[in-house]
């Protein structure tokens, strides 16, 4: 199951998310304190700094490489600030169906759009449902769908809930195109007969908004046969935690979220970055978590998410 990490708030440097912390997310490709198996897909991050060119547009770097031995994002990390950033390892079954390409990794974007979109989990018998879902999206959304997960098509189908996709949107145009995405992958499974468990964490974001999602599609009813998927957690809803406070730092060699009068960054995560999680927050199961930035200020909602 990929590992996903998304921040918002405060200037910080990359490599302080992504290889700092003890339980760093790279660190997460071969020890994942909450996954038993190895995520081997590929790497990629969005990432938004207000002294980038277009500061809107985020940077997007993806390959299909393990970032435990990716050089050069490791300098890069070294030397990028940024206030936003969505950063995802793919997991994959071990199997040579797989296809391991740059067009599959996460987070997606399209060019023109700021939103992006990392996906934790698998929709079960996606090969019977991508092409019901065309109805759903938008011709010039379609056309520009390069690989062949269920996790881009996901995306695309997002994007075309928005009125204008190219367009900044408020918290709450993303909160409601997540929602409906949602509803129709709910509609077209049940056209399908598709009734076992589709894990569909969310992390959508815009440089201003992170929505994360922690949701299952029929939760518990796994395929009969002993699958990658049907064996890795046989009674573990897919994993989300939080952290929210000032601003993130390192004290006496330990990463912690420090408080403050003031709610300045929020991190969200597949797991605790920290072997310490004192100060994580598990998102409860079928929630949705919106943070936003305004004025320095992150504001943060949770609510129930029923679709």
């Amino acid at each position: 199951m990929c590992r996903v990490l998304a921040y918002l708030g405060r200037p910080v440097l990359i490599d302080d998310l992504l290889y700092g912390p003890d339980s760093s997310l790279v660190s997460q490709v071969y020890d994942a304190e909450l996954y038993a198996y190895l995520n081997l897909g590929g790497f990629g991050l969005a990432a938004w700094g207000a002294g980038f060119a277009g500061p809107d547009a985020p940077l997007h770097y993806r390959t299909p490489s393990l970032p435990t031995f990716d050089r050069n994002l490791r300098s890069l990390s070294r030397k990028l600030t940024v206030s936003a950033v969505v950063a995802h390892i793919r997991g994959v079954p071990y199997d040579e169906s797989q296809t391991l390409s740059v067009h599959n990794v996460h987070p997606f974007r399209f060019e023109g759009t700021s939103v992006v979109l990392a996906m934790n989990g698998t929709l079960s018998r996606f090969g019977e449902m991508r092409y019901d879902l065309l109805g759903h999206i938008r011709p010039d959304i379609a056309r520009r769908i390069e690989g062949t997960t269920d996790s881009e098509w996901v995306y695309a189908l997002l994007l075309s809930q928005l009125s204008d996709p190219a367009a900044p949107s408020t918290p709450e145009q993303l909160e409601r195109a997540t929602e409906t995405a949602l509803r129709i992958l709910r509609e077209v499974r049940g056209r399908h007969g598709v009734n076992t468990e589709s894990d569909v964490n969310l992390v959508v974001a815009d440089g201003r908004t992170i929505i994360a999602t922690r949701f299952a599609y029929d939760y518990g009813w796994y395929p009969e046969e002993e699958t990658y998927y049907s064996k890795r957690r046989r009674y573990d809803f897919t994993s989300l935690w939080c952290t929210a406070g000032r601003d993130y730092v390192c004290r006496e060699g330990e990463w912690v979220m420090r408080n403050g009068g003031r709610l300045e960054s929020v991190i969200v995560a597949s797991e605790p970055i920290t072997k310490d999680s004192s100060t994580w927050v598990e998102v409860p199961e079928y929630a949705m978590m919106t943070a936003s930035l305004g004025d320095g200020i992150v504001r943060i909602t949770a609510r129930e998410l029923v679709v």
